[in-house]
């Protein structure tokens, strides 16, 4: 009765403002959208969500059309207040929750508006209501000798929408990853609200097993369709595979010739148990020239050009030329990259570049020539072997540098192979989400090699990303690395020794700040390093995001001693805007306990995540 009066008394002191009949304006409290005045412009100043225990307002917000003006773009009007559209996102709040599996749930508002700014504050509340429940999952299958997959909807869970409709992609995937191509399936769920129990159908109708069959290509010009074919990762007479078909059309869209490609069985009568393939291709121009500029806190202001062909004098054959510059490096490359090269799975790559490395011990010019071949065992491991031919001249190296290392060699040859693992099941090189990489790299030169220099090093680097749930990420990396010079001191040239701190390190410290010094202050490097981090990630409001972070390694100036005795840590938070190119991150960092005449905090800013 109370809250009846109330809403009367609303109406009723809305009606006498918007009559001209109060001298002065206060919000108006429990309207609703239908006693708006609707020949003046509203704004949405703040929505409210309450009665939610289920899901939180986030997910809920989400849903709205209506929306409320970011708080990071205060400088920005409010957004108009529809009213059509927010009818409509009350039953899209509902929908939300019938498709959570809360068939009874009710999506109740109260607008409160303020007469004078001409803002409006949305409060929605819901209740909820009793979830609905799986009381029966049948599946039938028309061939009784084969089995079925554990479906995502299990007798007793709420009968999300969601884990009902991928039952149904789970059991077509089931047949069709078992070489079943033409497999059929339906569904069908009976809702009892009276009871609130659902009932849950599936059917499946594999077909024949089938094998592959001849494949041909469509929309070739300039492209010779053998270099299409030679990628296909299936053979015919081949048990009938997607995902062969989804690392065909990886590695075809990889050559980046084509905008488009597509790989399905072709349209023919019946169900086939031999079942011919085809492969759509939409061709692009072959030669591209990319140029780049940006800011790096370390390297400062940076450049990039770079001329490609991706299919020079044919077979796919990559020819790139480029030039890259910084405050730190120099570059100017010419690569050549071979594929197909003895095997399919095996690339051969010719480097031969100019560098100019300028760091805070040295000046480092060199001339680079390396080749190396490049073989995939699987999706998930490459490996590969090269070879470092290189010539080195070093400039400004101090007198503090040599009395804390002893002589170093300012000029020589480089000479010895490499070689190295790859290990990687994340979801992306930009911004993973879930997954791994793990990799092992192995450098030695000699003079047995014909070289000046003679050490051997070894690197190992492990990262994982784990989706906790929320939309939040976690991820880590630990890095090992050895170095040993093979007789003098000076057989390890300064540039190989193993350096930590800064943006690809440890955050927190100045670039190759951690470890040894020499008496001027300047990084010496050391032969044994440990590394590590790790970060939470979450988005924050739409494309911007935000992180966490733990750091830590040291460089020990012993072999094959790892300070972790002697770990430096740093932390801070970061912020990234993603972007088609990738997240732009900018990272402040916070060592422990700094550096004497170091900074007590760093700034990072890079495009892609840090790890």
């Amino acid at each position: 009765m109370t809250t009846s009066l109330a809403r009367i008394f609303n109406r009723l002191f809305l009606s006498l403002f918007l009559a001209g009949g109060v001298l002065f304006a206060r919000p108006v409290l429990g309207i609703q959208v239908e006693e708006l005045d609707a020949a003046r412009q509203w704004r949405v100043e703040k929505i409210e969500i309450s009665g939610n225990t289920k899901f939180s307002a986030s997910e809920i917000l989400k849903e709205l059309l209506t929306k409320v003006r970011p708080w990071y773009l205060f400088w920005e009007t409010e957004d108009v207040f529809d009213p059509v559209t927010f009818r409509e996102d009350l039953e899209r709040i509902r929908r939300f929750y019938e498709a959570k599996g809360y068939y009874r749930a009710r999506v109740t508002y109260d607008l409160t508006a303020d007469s004078q700014s001409g803002q409006l504050e949305v409060k929605i509340e819901v209740v909820e209501g009793p979830p609905v429940i799986v009381s029966q999952v049948n599946v039938e299958i028309s061939d009784s000798s084969l089995s079925a997959p554990e479906l995502p909807l299990k007798q007793g869970d709420i009968f999300v929408e969601e884990s009902y409709r991928k039952g149904e992609e789970v059991l077509r995937n089931f047949f069709l990853e078992r070489g079943y191509a033409h497999v059929t399936t339906a569904r069908r769920a009976e809702v009892n609200l009276d009871q609130d129990q659902a009932r849950v159908w599936y059917q499946a109708d594999p077909g024949p097993l089938s094998v592959f069959g001849e494949t041909t290509v469509v929309g070739t010009d300039k492209v010779d369709p053998k270099i299409i074919l030679r990628e296909l990762s299936y053979q015919p007479r081949e048990i009938f595979s997607p995902a062969k078909i989804a690392e065909s059309q990886a590695k075809i869209l990889a050559l980046d010739l084509f905008g488009l490609v597509r790989i399905a069985p072709k349209e023919v009568p019946g169900k086939p148990s031999v079942v011919p393939m085809e492969v759509q291709v939409s061709e692009k121009e072959p030669r591209e020239i990319r140029v780049g500029v940006g800011y790096g806190s370390e390297d400062q202001f940076r450049a990039q050009l770079r001329w490609q062909h991706n299919n020079w004098l044919g077979g796919g054959r990559r020819l790139s030329i480029e030039a890259k510059y910084s405050s730190i490096f120099t570059t100017g490359a010419i690569t050549l990259v071979q594929p197909h090269f003895f095997s399919p799975r095996t690339r051969a790559i010719v480097s031969l570049r100019q560098d100019r490395d300028d760091e805070d011990t040295y000046l480092n010019n060199a001339s680079r020539f390396n080749p190396r071949l490049e073989h995939g065992f699987s999706p998930n491991l490459t490996g590969f072997i090269g070879y470092r031919l290189e010539y080195d001249r070093l400039e400004r190296i101090s007198q503090a540098t040599i009395a804390a290392l002893g002589p170093v060699r300012e000029r020589g040859l480089m000479s010895g192979p490499t070689l190295g693992v790859v290990w990687n099941t994340s979801d992306g090189p930009l911004n993973p989400t879930k997954g791994e990489v793990a990799t092992l790299t192995f450098g030695q030169a000699g003079k047995i090699w014909g070289g000046q220099y003679s050490f051997y090093k070894v690197t190992t680097e492990a990262k994982k990303y784990l989706l906790l749930g929320w939309e939040t990420i976690l991820a880590g990396r630990l890095k090992i690395g050895f170095a040993e010079p093979l007789g003098p001191e000076e057989n390890l040239p300064i540039f190989e020794r193993l350096y930590a701190g800064g943006e690809k390190s440890v955050r927190g410290y100045a670039r190759r700040k951690l470890g040894p010094l020499n008496a001027n202050g300047d990084p010496i490097g050391g032969l044994s390093l440990i590394e590590g981090s790790l970060e939470l990630r979450r988005p924050i409001w739409g494309p911007l995001g935000g992180a966490l972070f733990v750091d830590f390694g040291q460089v020990s100036l012993r072999s094959f001693d790892l300070p972790v005795n002697d770990l430096k840590f740093g932390s801070g938070f970061g912020l990234n805007y993603q972007t088609p190119l990738g997240p732009l991150a900018l990272y402040l960092g916070f060592p422990w306990r700094p550096p004497r005449g170091e900074a007590s905090w760093q700034i990072y800013f890079s495009v892609g995540a840090y790890f």
